[in-house]
């Protein structure tokens, strides 16, 4: 067993900025020859513009990491230190100042977890002797590679963002720069994520295969909610409910086990999969957990 840690949902978001240029920002005149010969230029300038505020932007923000080297070699050294197993750990940079800047995110943090690198050593080495939380597959999906397996302990999306908001106020309070939190949690979660080898017509998909733990309360899969475009289908008498999000090039199929109270994901972002291979898919989970 090779015993990591994984980052979860408290790391920064990336906010990507564009700059366009297009019939709204032109001066409406008559065609001409020197007209035309200025939209290249024009095109040119605000590239050269976008380029140049994008190059400031970077060495600011490398200056920043400069500046905050200290809290954050702090900060790292807290979610590097070994893991107990289901242990949870957060850590807070407390500093008004670091929190204005965009060197970072003020809140991280990382959990014990369990990796197995190929899917003969996840079902040898886990899956064989789980009855808890089965999650087997009878044939792997086409045109995919597992690219890891991973166990590690379950929040559910509303208990995290609990805990995060908890994490901040605790932190703000503490008077310390950096301050850790540690959780230790008894109930886990398994994801298989898979991914293409090569390109299929310019696309690469990603295919994510998840069990977690349902809420006591819980009558449908909390982590992915039903939306408009959901279908209630059943597949080897299960209900489950599909969601395909064209715009995104996302779809899933979600469904809860009443007997074991485990909810199961599937989960493809550009990927391949037809609607009848993802249900056939999810026909083999349900047939291996029966």
């Amino acid at each position: 067993m090779h015993y990591k840690k994984m980052l979860i949902a408290m790391a920064s978001t990336a906010l990507l900025f564009g700059l366009g240029y297009g019939p709204a920002g032109e001066v409406s005149a008559e065609n001409s020859s020197a007209q035309t010969a200025a939209k290249p230029a024009i095109k040119a300038e605000f590239t050269t513009i976008a380029q140049t505020s994008e190059a400031s932007a970077k060495a600011k923000a490398e200056q920043e990491m400069k500046k905050f080297k200290n809290l954050i070699d702090l900060q790292q050294k807290a979610l590097s230190e070994k893991f107990k197993p289901g242990e949870i750990r957060y850590v807070y940079i407390n500093d008004k100042e670091y929190q204005a800047s965009s060197a970072g995110s003020s809140i991280s943090g990382a959990t014990y977890s369990i990796r197995y690198n190929t899917y003969n050593e996840y079902v040898e080495k886990y899956a064989a002797g789980n009855t808890a939380m089965p999650l087997r597959l009878q044939q792997q999906p086409e045109g995919y590679n597992l690219w890891v397996a991973v166990i590690a302990p379950y929040l559910s999306q509303k208990e995290a963002a609990k805990i995060s908001n908890q994490v901040i106020a605790e932190g703000k309070a503490s008077g310390k720069k950096i301050y850790v939190k540690k959780l230790q949690e008894k109930r886990t979660w398994v994801q298989l994520i898979y991914n293409m080898p090569s390109e299929k017509n310019g696309k690469r998909g990603v295919l994510g295969i998840v069990a977690e733990p349902a809420g006591p309360n819980d009558k449908t899969v909390e982590s992915e909610p039903v939306v408009a475009q959901s279908e209630k289908l059943e597949v080897g008498g299960q209900e489950v409910i599909y969601t395909p999000l064209d715009k995104m090039e996302y779809k899933s199929v979600a469904w809860m086990n009443p007997q074991t109270r485990i909810n199961y994901i599937i989960r493809e972002t550009r990927g391949h999969l037809t609607k009848e291979e993802l249900l056939a898919l999810a026909g083999q989970i349900i047939e291996a957990s029966a």
